[in-house]
């Protein structure tokens, strides 16, 4: 008598990361007992999807910029890159300035989102990287010579919180703020001590749910980071920029250095992990040696993705997870299927 086998067809659309929130889906997986005319098809619901990330780029135009931003505008595809093309990361971004002054540049008026990218039109994604780099290239250097980095990003939110119509913050999505400046962050000093760094974060967490993440980094040239000279900045160390992103675990680069769209893809890789990879709770478990996965029946290979390994299962959470989506299709309508020995303690060989 052979083991009994189980078997699951997942539709990609129902991929999810491994923490909550978002649409509830189903799996249907076909359990093969000893009686094969006993076939039966069970609907089992899927993990809740976790995989919004509201972000926002709040960008000094002030008239010593010009380099930093071209720095970024060079740099947008490597950004990108590391983040817009996974399918299973539903981002929305919005760049604003350090002006108290002024309007958004992208992402508040109309949204800025992953919807604008359709993966079977590979140039969805040029003119994403295009939109971005035009509204940088907008904001100018024609800015206020007071730069107030925290004071504007809490202004827009409120500005655009759904009360005169869409909200930029989506319910159930984390939000990232990307500094870039060359100067200090000054909103204490224009707007009181609603700006002090940990109380403003305190501040900032309560426009989220309370399980989604905070985080903020930083592209900065201050002094005494690295190849800057120290011409426009402060000292990073001990800086309000420096506690912030201390304190929710973000992370600085310096806007000075040669290899400065490796180090901003750093920020786009932190920004895609905070969903997690994209993951499938199996109902029962496996005997791990015999898991298969299959993709429009392709068997993908199992283990380390530097060693061309798509997916590895994972023992504690009784889970499937995929390194990322690069070799789907059809997200919507292309099929998983999977094939493993259960392990139920019972010996059908004998």
């Amino acid at each position: 008598m052979t083991n009994k086998i189980f078997k699951v067809l997942i539709p990609l659309m129902l991929l999810t990361g491994c923490i909550g929130g978002g649409d509830t889906a189903y799996l249907f997986h076909d359990i093969l007992p000893v009686q094969e005319e006993d076939d039966r098809i069970y609907p089992l619901s899927l993990l809740q999807v976790d995989k919004g990330i509201d972000v926002i780029l709040v960008i000094d135009n002030s008239g010593s910029m010009m380099g930093i931003q071209n720095n970024v505008i060079r740099n947008a595809k490597l950004f990108f890159e590391q983040f817009a093309k996974q399918q299973y990361v539903n981002w929305k971004i919005g760049i604003v300035s350090t002006d108290e002054r002024e309007k958004p540049y992208l992402g508040f008026d109309a949204s800025f989102d992953s919807s604008l990218i359709d993966p079977r039109d590979p140039s969805s994604f040029t003119r994403v990287v295009n939109q971005f780099q035009e509204a940088v290239g907008r904001l100018g250097t024609n800015g206020s010579a007071s730069e107030y980095t925290f004071y504007n990003v809490q202004r827009h939110l409120d500005d655009y919180d759904g009360r005169f119509g869409e909200s930029f913050l989506r319910s159930n999505s984390h939000l990232v703020v990307i500094m870039i400046s060359d100067e200090e962050e000054q909103s204490q000093q224009g707007f009181g001590a609603n700006y002090e760094p940990i109380r403003f974060f305190n501040t900032l967490s309560t426009y989220i749910s309370s399980n989604k993440i905070l985080r903020f980094y930083g592209a900065i040239d201050h002094k005494d980071l690295q190849d800057c000279d120290g011409t426009w900045g402060d000292p990073w160390q001990g800086s309000d920029f420096e506690k912030i992103i201390s304190h929710s675990n973000g992370f600085v680069i310096s806007a000075c250095i040669d290899n400065f769209g490796s180090e901003l893809a750093k920020i786009g890789q932190d920004i895609a992990a905070l969903v997690g990879l994209p993951s499938l709770l199996l109902r029962r478990r496996p005997k791990v040696e015999t898991l298969k996965v299959y993709y429009e029946d392709q068997l993908l290979p199992a283990g380390a993705q530097e060693e061309g390994g798509k997916w590895f299962y994972e023992e504690i959470t009784n889970t499937i997870n995929f390194y990322d989506m690069d070799f789907v299709v059809d997200l919507e309508n292309d099929r998983f299927r999977i094939e493993f020995d259960v392990d139920d303690g019972i010996n059908r060989d004998e």
